[in-house]
């Protein structure tokens, strides 16, 4: 933990937020808030069998225990975990390989022997028990972590901790609410992991929901979280974090928060049926050529801005549906992903949450088009269309997700991408003069400076910070061709006078 966390902001409790995050004063942007490590780390639930040591994939059994998955790399895992399965001499050694969702839980019992303090810290976080009992989710639990746990002698006690169906269940719904994901796990030989993990801070966990953040997390390969301010954050403000996904409908926010995290957010977004003037749920109005209907959950009804009508909930039903299939559909190229966002765009509208989905990967699609190229038979038009989406992904997220932002960096970096190589094609083929070129490749560079200056936060062990030290590179490698095209347009200029000072010699001489 950060020393200098309690100058920075304090912990409040009411009975409305429960405990939450004041900050004790101004906090500039890109202030390092708090550093925290976790009290538990885990594979997410239901992950596919890991490593018990790294979380990558596991390739035998550990030679102590004789139960628990390990890597080739890892020798073994937590003494206190692999004592604990040695121990179990009635567990079969298949155990874990059959019932891998109890790994996180069970590690969070573990806690009441290795570290007494961290336990009731854990047990003091919020896990919404009674809200989630009898839930679907409540269900899931139990078939697959309390039953497998409690019908084993061996997991019944742990020292004087008696092991209960309602303790499992309140783990769990620490587990759900509380936990962050850790991405940047690296295996031995620095390559990305696939299997995700999650870890338990409680600290971070005490920041209230806001769709508009006001902090960034980062976590790096030794799962140490760092939470940083992403705009401004002045003295008795709270600390936000947005528990759900920026370019999520309000609805499907709603849906993840209310399932997730219990609660319902009435935030400056979800407040505004039109999501700040972004239109990421409204529908195409079917009554007048340009207005668009937003949702009124006190009426409730789908009403036009601009004429008033109002579309019946059959027919949104309607296009909602089809517009997920479409997009979920598994056989999409590029082509395909054109024809699904021209249709929906003309039924929902072109910044709906499910056409920007299909646009984010319509570009993954031009982005991997783009680097199966040599750099100068790249098609135009791909570099086009993809420069299109950037500026208009940018135009949203700088409304949605303003400040410091991870998406925004990714998208700046994109567009820088396609527009120093559109416009070097572009100049090629003589379309655009070098001077015209020379404003393009600046505007390119501030593009990924801004880019730089939001990945820097990434720890270099995720894929964003090896974005960064790319981008880095790159930001070298353009400067010193805008150096080239400064020469160049020089040249080209003094050409132009000696040139125009032949022609008056020549009109002279013929006077």
């Amino acid at each position: 933990m950060a020393n200098n966390f309690e100058d920075i902001c304090e912990i409040r409790k009411s009975d409305q937020l429960g405990r939450f995050l004041v900050a004790n004063r101004d906090i500039k942007p890109g202030e390092l808030i708090l550093a925290e490590d976790p009290i538990v780390v885990g594979p997410y639930w239901d992950a596919d069998i890991s490593c018990l040591g790294c979380l990558g994939p596991a390739s035998r059994t550990c030679r102590v225990c004789l139960k628990g998955p390990l890597c080739r790399d890892c020798s073994r895992h937590d003494p206190v975990e692999c004592s604990f399965y040695e121990q179990a001499s009635k567990l079969n050694k298949n155990f874990l390989f059959d019932h891998f969702n109890i790994i996180t839980p069970l590690r969070c019992l573990l806690l009441y022997r290795s570290d007494r303090d961290k336990y009731n810290e854990m047990m003091a976080m919020e896990s919404h028990f009674e809200s989630r009992r009898d839930t679907e989710i409540w269900h899931i639990h139990n078939q697959y972590v309390v039953e497998p746990m409690l019908n084993e002698k061996d997991f019944q006690q742990i020292d004087d901790l008696t092991v209960t169906g309602e303790l499992l269940q309140r783990i769990c719904g620490i587990l759900d609410v509380n936990t962050f994901e850790i991405r940047g796990n690296m295996d031995s030989q620095g390559v990305q992991m696939n299997n995700l993990a999650r870890g338990l801070y409680p600290k971070t966990s005490l920041m209230t929901h806001n769709c508009q953040t006001n902090t960034l997390i980062a976590v790096d390969g030794m799962s140490k979280l760092r939470l940083y301010s992403s705009i401004g954050i002045k003295a008795g403000e709270l600390l936000y974090y947005n528990y759900t996904r920026v370019l999520f409908s309000t609805f499907e926010r709603q849906t993840h928060l209310r399932k997730g995290k219990y609660f319902i957010c009435n935030c400056a977004r979800c407040s505004d049926p039109t999501e700040l003037g972004t239109h990421l749920s409204s529908l195409k109005c079917t009554a007048c050529d340009d207005g668009l209907c937003v949702f009124h959950p006190e009426t409730p009804k789908w009403e036009c801005l601009t004429c008033g009508h109002q579309l019946p909930r059959e027919y949104v039903n309607q296009i909602m549906c089809e517009a997920r299939d479409d997009i979920s559909s598994c056989a999409l190229d590029s082509r395909n992903l054109e024809k699904v966002i021209g249709k929906h765009s003309k039924t929902l509208n072109p910044h709906h949450s499910l056409v920007l989905e299909a646009k984010q990967s319509l570009a993954g699609e031009l982005r991997n088009m783009c680097m199966s190229y040599d750099i100068h038979n790249v098609p135009r038009q791909a570099l086009k269309r993809k420069l299109e989406l950037c500026e208009e992904m940018l135009q949203i997220l700088r409304v949605l997700d303003p400040g410091v932002s991870r998406l925004t960096g990714i998208a700046l970096y994109e567009y820088h991408a396609a527009l120093v190589d559109l416009s070097r094609r572009n100049h090629d083929i003589g379309e655009i003069k070098t001077p015209e070129l020379l404003e393009r490749l600046k505007l390119s560079e501030a593009a990924l400076k801004e880019a730089i200056g939001m990945l820097v936060f990434e720890h270099r062990t995720t894929p964003e910070g090896q974005l960064t030290k790319k981008a880095m590179c790159e930001l070298k490698e353009l400067r010193e061709y805008i150096q080239k095209v400064q020469a160049m347009e020089e040249d080209e200029r003094t050409d132009r006078q000696v040139r125009g000072k032949c022609s008056i010699n020549v009109g002279k001489c013929k006077k």
